[in-house]
């Protein structure tokens, strides 16, 4: 069977932790996963192919099973949405795409062009990462039609994967602000610094790139915009600083005034909470 298509496939991301949870919890067949949820089949149809498409899950006939969470953070639904990430990261390797790599392409073209706000129906945008995708990135996914186009519909139901995994924050109707969610950010920068609590930036970066999303330095090694406002918050939080520490490069956050917590020459990230 060809594989799906995510931004066909899930047009209403909330089933896809309710199906997830059940499995977990051992109903492993069409039949208990039904009488489980009680969700109707159109949804808990996306659930399971989403899930399946995500890597989430996998079957043994007659039976479904999760794959486990790539990380235990002690909050389930952290551990959830991190974990799908990953699966998509692993498989978002450039010249051999994953089918579903449309998930993080589509994020990689915002962070790198500056891209803080949209609009799901913004024809202009969508083609433009469509264009991007296919020439400078080389993907170009197909189905049993051939060749797969990013269209309003498609690029919706991203808007709305991506808000349900923590990329992008709904704002009203169908506008969004591009802003990772900081709760997953500071996360992923726990288990990316271990027991040091300190990281290069761009080594950072780096590991974001195998793990989580695809995201790079932009200009002057710059961290993008809508990333870099979310480090800041974290610094104005005192959840992190930035500090100058070793000899990589100085690496700045984009459009982000100085404050306390961030060193003039700063080179790292420190985990302070």
């Amino acid at each position: 069977m060809t594989e799906g298509y995510i931004l066909n496939t899930v047009q209403t991301p909330g089933p896809l932790r309710t199906v997830y949870d059940s499995i977990d919890r051992g109903n492993t067949t069409e039949e208990e996963i039904a009488d489980d949820t009680d969700l109707p089949e159109d949804l808990r149809s996306q659930g399971m192919r989403g899930l399946q498409e995500l890597g989430m899950i996998g079957r043994q006939e007659p039976d479904y099973y999760t794959a486990g969470f790539a990380w235990e953070t002690g909050n389930r639904d952290l551990d959830f949405r991190m974990s799908a990430l990953h699966n998509l990261a692993i498989e978002a390797t450039p010249g051999e795409w994953g089918k579903q790599s449309v998930v993080l392409l589509n994020y990689q073209y915002l962070l790198q062009e500056d891209i803080q706000h949209l609009h799901a129906s913004d024809q202009v945008l969508y083609e433009a990462i469509d264009k991007w995708e296919h020439e400078q990135r080389e993907y170009r996914p197909r189905s049993q039609q051939g060749p797969i186009t990013l269209n309003e519909p498609k690029f919706v139901n991203w808007t709305r994967l991506a808000s349900f995994l923590g990329l992008i924050e709904k704002a009203t109707g169908r506008e969004y602000v591009v802003y990772p969610d900081p709760e997953m950010i500071l996360e992923s920068l726990r288990i990316a610094t271990g027991d040091e609590k300190r990281i290069a930036i761009q080594e950072y970066i780096n590991w974001l790139q195998e793990n989580l999303l695809l995201i790079n330095l932009t200009g002057e090694r710059d961290v993008p915009a809508p990333f870099a406002r979310t480090l800041y918050n974290l610094i104005r939080e005192e959840k992190i600083k930035l500090v100058e520490y070793g000899d990589a490069g100085v690496v700045r956050l984009d459009r982000s005034p100085r404050r306390s917590g961030m060193e003039k020459d700063a080179n790292s990230i420190e985990v302070i909470a």
